[in-house]
């Protein structure tokens, strides 16, 4: 037997169309045995019966005796009815607390559909609860106070690039010599690193660090982007952990602006890795985090007045965000395990 282009099965069950109807109509009316009409419009027997049973209606003759005769408007109009009635009912009514709960996430805590649904499941504080996909939906559907404008995140993905631009100032190491456990983020204690600037106009940045492994993040006002307010920056760092400073800090990744140039000499005993020109996405964790900022402190919002009490509570929301990757659990729960194992 020859092969067929395709190898899907054709699928067993279908509804029984208006034409259909006519069809088993006509048949009846000439009364053609039910296993032959069965044959001829193509169903089982039983579909035929299940059919003759829905469209049936009695009727009475002129000397008023009455006998059952089927009729294919009938059966359609009763088909018609039972479809309406066979959708399940709007889940949102039945959710209707939690879903009040993630309207109030995304428009004041700024969360993302996907992570306020797996953060109730992980916490298990709803009765009854929808995916991520409903939420979107009820979203789109206008059934929420939220609507698409609100959520934030709306990521256009660009292909990487093919290769890497050639380093035409290199301060210290390559990422390319960077080893594969912490490519693989096996291991604790690597680090990326980057500087959020304001407008043209203002001389505060803020310095970012983030763990690779468990996606921990700091913060760090500094007083312009500079390599000496670098500096600074990092020794507020060294002096929050003393002498577990190695410990935790065991590489850092950069990029090669010339505020990172001098990393090497003021950590001797950590790795500095440098990315490639305009490879980005070799620090993709930091630029991600980057812009989570940008949702408190949007491009063109000068840092000058910004106080270090609002760094620190957008600090302490990123860290606390949960995290699909890590089944909903936050940055910060895994961080503070890790720092008790080395504390021990």
């Amino acid at each position: 037997m020859a092969q067929k282009e395709y190898n899907t099965k054709r699928k067993g069950f279908q509804h029984l169309t208006s034409e259909k109807r006519a069809q088993i109509e006509i048949l009846m009316r000439m009364k053609i045995p039910k296993s032959q009409i069965a044959r001829e419009v193509g169903i089982s027997r039983s579909t035929l019966y299940n059919e003759l049973a829905r469209g049936t209606v009695v009727q009475m003759d002129g000397e008023l005796r009455t006998y059952p005769r089927y009729f294919a408007d009938a059966g359609q109009r009763v088909y018609e009815a039972h479809r309406q009635n066979s959708r399940s009912p709007l889940k949102l009514l039945k959710a209707y607390e939690f879903v009040a709960y993630a309207e109030k996430q995304i428009l004041e805590e700024k969360l993302a559909p996907d992570t306020i649904c797996g953060a109730a499941r992980r916490s298990g504080g709803f009765s009854t609860t929808v995916c991520a996909k409903t939420l979107y939906n009820y979203i789109d559907q206008c059934l929420l106070k939220v609507r698409n404008i609100d959520l934030l995140l709306k990521v256009k993905r660009k292909p990487a690039k093919k290769g890497h631009s050639p380093h035409k100032r290199l301060f210290g190491l390559s990422i390319d010599e960077r080893p594969e456990a912490i490519n693989s983020r096996e291991e604790f204690g690597h680090w990326e690193i980057d500087t959020v600037v304001g407008t043209k106009d203002s001389s505060a940045a803020l310095l970012t660090l983030d763990e690779r492994t468990t996606r921990y993040r700091h913060i760090i006002k500094i007083p312009s982007r500079s390599a000496k307010a670098v500096e600074e920056g990092i020794q507020q760092l060294q002096a929050c952990y003393g002498e577990r400073f190695r410990s935790v800090f065991r590489s850092i990744t950069s990029d090669n602006g010339s505020e990172f140039a001098s990393l090497p000499q003021l950590l001797p005993c950590t790795p500095i890795y440098y990315a490639h020109p305009y490879s980005a996405y070799e620090r993709g964790l930091n630029e991600k985090q980057n812009s989570l900022i940008r949702r408190f402190f949007p491009k063109g919002h000068s840092l000058d007045a910004v106080s270090p009490g609002a760094v620190q509570r957008v600090q302490d929301w990123i860290n606390r965000l949960p995290r699909k990757s890590f089944s909903y659990a936050s940055a910060s729960e895994l961080f503070q395990t890790v720092l008790f194992d080395i504390a021990i």
